[in-house]
């Protein structure tokens, strides 16, 4: 974890009091509350944009974090996950032309969407719904971001007033044995 840590938990939290304040169960009250799990992406990256300016800093989605070695193939950049939101320090930007320049189009298209780990302040996972498993599964590309860049901020979050609470609460226990990650989760609704 970095020195941010604390301010990044604090804008995470906002959203997640936002949501928990107006939708309950099957109501909303805010039409422009967040229902999907694009909307929460596109929301915590509206709400760090401001952060990340003032500390120069960049916000972007969908980034995959590949491994801070050259030796990484086409193949093996191409099944590198993706992670929701990302937050970059440094001068992240020849490294990323690097790496984009090994897929077969990559010098031809302006997106760079796998970037050395190294060059991770901060990286967040979404879900809008809570199935354990696909929530441990986006845990555990956290974890991997982690172990590879200690400095890291890692979390998840979980809006989700309808889930069931026996979900929320695996959900919550597995990240119990994750000190790594913090997880940023809304109220369950449902028994």
């Amino acid at each position: 974890m970095n020195q941010d840590f604390t301010t990044i938990e604090e804008i995470l939290t906002k959203l997640k009091d936002y949501y928990n304040e107006h939708v309950s169960g099957d109501s909303i009250d805010d039409i422009q509350v967040p229902i999907t799990e694009r909307d929460i992406v596109a929301e915590i990256y509206c709400r760090l944009k401001p952060f990340c300016k003032e500390n120069s800093l960049s916000v972007h989605t969908e980034i995959k974090p590949a491994p801070d070695n050259e030796n990484s193939s086409s193949d093996d950049l191409k099944k590198l996950s993706r992670i929701d939101v990302v937050i970059l320090k440094g001068n992240w930007i020849p490294s990323a032309i690097e790496l984009q320049n090994k897929y077969i189009k990559g010098k031809y298209e302006a997106r760079y969407s796998s970037i050395p780990v190294s060059f991770f302040h901060t990286a967040i996972e979404v879900k809008i719904q809570s199935k354990p498993g696909d929530a441990e599964a986006d845990i555990e590309k956290l974890k991997k971001i982690h172990c590879q860049n200690p400095d890291c901020n890692c979390f998840f979050v979980l809006l989700n007033v309808r889930g069931k609470s026996s979900d929320h609460k695996t959900i919550g226990d597995y990240l119990g044995k994750s000190p790594s990650i913090r997880g940023i989760l809304s109220r369950s609704g449902k028994v």
